[in-house]
């Protein structure tokens, strides 16, 4: 018989409520929730009130829970991180205790921020982290490649529609978000969290690119790419990338990429706030056969996916549908039961998931530069101006070597006059004057390029000479486009933000569903363990037409 594991549910926000939770109440015989961590004590409080979790075995920080793990009087197999994108320092706290953890995505906002984690998981020699993908292990999914073979792959054509947090998460009855953090302890994070997004993204990235790379990269095409991966590998090569409307953000992502058999891959991802419904489908293609893959959200449980494949046998179209057994997210959690009782290897782990964001990363920038700007600017700016200061000391310093009296080198300089011809002591004076004046004073503005004797007149001087320096203003950042990660609760200054090119046709394209950067409300009452709440849950509400619902309250919570 299975062992039952002890599991400890960190982080009590819409994912682990939606998705985590009711898996491991309906898995009593493999599953035991023994203690729950969040900082909020009052979201701890009614989520183990509704989840039955005794008051000994609620804890406000993940510190907290390895010190009752290192005290032993909490025995843990295993862990579930489901807190927002600030993951590193929870997971390498557990790690180093020996405790697998199944995280939730993103791991991390830059390759090396999820270096870490890789490193010290190397060092270990032992795999502790899955990624937890639930449609990574979903049967459907599993069984792509015995449809298709790899070999025979023409083309992956993979599309989702993700509404607001309604039609995800509406039925989970997640308990009411809170905010009854410090206000010290809420800033600190949210330093953290700005901090690592600029990291991720780079430092000439707006603050419309990060919106972006959060929303709609690591929270959206990042699950399809998590897909492709478990059916066919991981994309080898990128074709090609764009983004529409102008503007909106998260609004529409389209990737080209290709395998390494050189099949074709294409992942098209919209932010649909009004969409009635989640809808992901996978079409599949070779010489032969079409088979198309309907995957349902991991938060509707019940709900489970089918293939269809259809293909010409003795001259007559045949069709096949078959049911997935089990939801995608009760097929992860025995995923991760065989990873810590067998050490099965996970589908994604630390060094897939710094794989992906170097990826993802490098189709921010292609995005970026189709705008004709780059992500690295700042730095190629930077580096500009210090090589601009190294030159200008170099000038002055060779303006002095040139202002140097004669005989400086060593011999003695005689004053005109010496070879012979007696010098008046007031004419001494004078040239000896001006000789001290030339080697500390720059020369005149109009007097620069005098030839040498020549004497320019002190009212030219002052004529050519400007009455106060030029100032030149720092031009100011485009609208919408600030470079400040806004994580309070005020509205973005931005314009419009349907952007259109010129030319375009945006007349009807609906309601824009731009993202506001700030410190979001969730839309589904709930905003995860760690009172920062991250940029990708942030409601739509800075769109042209007041577009309401906004990308779900967590990066985890984009895929349902």
């Amino acid at each position: 018989m299975p062992k039952t594991l002890n599991i400890a549910v960190i982080g009590a926000g819409t994912m682990a409520q939606s998705v985590h939770l009711p898996v491991l109440r309906r898995r009593w015989d493999r599953f035991a929730v023994a203690a729950l961590v969040d900082h909020s004590t009052r979201r701890r409080r009614e989520a183990s009130e509704v989840w039955g979790i005794e008051e000994e075995r609620r804890y406000e920080s993940v510190a907290d829970l390895v010190a009752a793990v290192r005290a032993k009087t909490l025995s843990l197999d295993g862990a579930v991180l489901s807190t927002d994108g600030l993951h590193v320092e929870d997971l390498l706290a557990l790690m180093k205790r020996g405790i697998p953890v199944l995280a939730e995505p993103p791991l991390g906002f830059s390759a090396e921020e999820v270096a870490k984690v890789a490193d010290f998981e190397r060092m270990t020699g032992r795999r502790l982290v899955m990624m937890a993908y639930p449609q990574q292990y979903d049967d459907s999914v599993s069984r792509m490649s015995e449809h298709i073979a790899a070999k025979d792959l023409r083309m992956v054509d993979h599309e989702v529609l993700m509404p607001a947090s309604q039609p995800l998460f509406g039925a989970a009855h997640v308990t009411t978000s809170s905010y009854d953090l410090p206000t010290e302890v809420r800033s600190q994070r949210r330093k953290a969290l700005q901090a690592a997004v600029v990291a991720g993204a780079g430092d000439g990235a707006t603050q419309r690119d990060r919106d972006l790379y959060v929303k709609g990269l690591l929270t959206g095409l990042a699950h399809q790419m998590a897909v492709t991966e478990a059916a066919y590998g991981a994309i080898t090569k990128l074709v090609a990338v764009r983004h529409w409307p102008r503007g909106v953000i998260p609004g529409s992502i389209e990737l080209l990429g290709e395998l390494e058999g050189g099949a074709q891959v294409r992942l098209v991802w919209h932010y649909l706030p009004f969409a009635p419904e989640y809808s992901e489908t996978v079409q599949v293609l070779s010489a032969r056969r079409r088979m198309n893959v309907e995957l349902p959200a991991p938060s509707h449980g019940d709900v489970r996916s089918t293939v269809s494949l259809r293909e010409k046998k003795s001259g007559v179209v045949q069709e096949t549908s078959t049911t997935a057994p089990k939801g995608a997210a009760e097929l992860m959690w025995e995923a991760f039961h065989a990873f810590v009782e067998k050490g099965t290897p996970p589908v994604a782990g630390a060094a897939e998931a710094r794989a992906q964001v170097e990826l993802l990363r490098e189709v921010l920038s292609s995005i970026v530069v189709s705008e004709g700007r780059s992500l690295e600017a700042a730095a190629d700016e930077k580096q500009k101006d210090e090589e601009e200061k190294d030159e200008g000391q170099k000038d002055e310093e060779q303006k002095d070597e040139e202002q140097k009296p004669e005989g400086q080198d060593g011999e003695e300089q005689k004053p005109e006059g010496q070879d012979g011809e007696e010098q008046k002591p007031e004419e001494a004076q004078v040239d000896a004057g001006e000789e001290a004046s030339a080697s500390v004073r720059p020369p005149e503005v109009g007097q620069a390029d005098a030839p040498e004797g020549s004497a320019a007149s002190p009212a030219a001087g002052a004529a050519a000479q400007p009455a106060s320096p030029a100032v030149t203003a720092e031009p100011s950042p485009p609208t919408g486009e600030e470079d400040v990660w806004n994580l309070e609760g005020s509205s973005s200054p931005a314009g419009p933000a349907t952007d259109r090119a010129p030319g375009s046709d945006l007349a009807d394209a609906g309601p824009a569903d731009t993202a506001d950067p700030v410190d979001p409300v969730d839309p589904a009452g709930a905003a995860g363990a760690a009172d920062v709440v991250d940029p990708a849950d942030a409601p739509a509400d800075a769109s042209t037409d007041g577009a309401a619902d906004g990308p779900p309250e967590s990066p985890e919570d984009s895929r349902g």
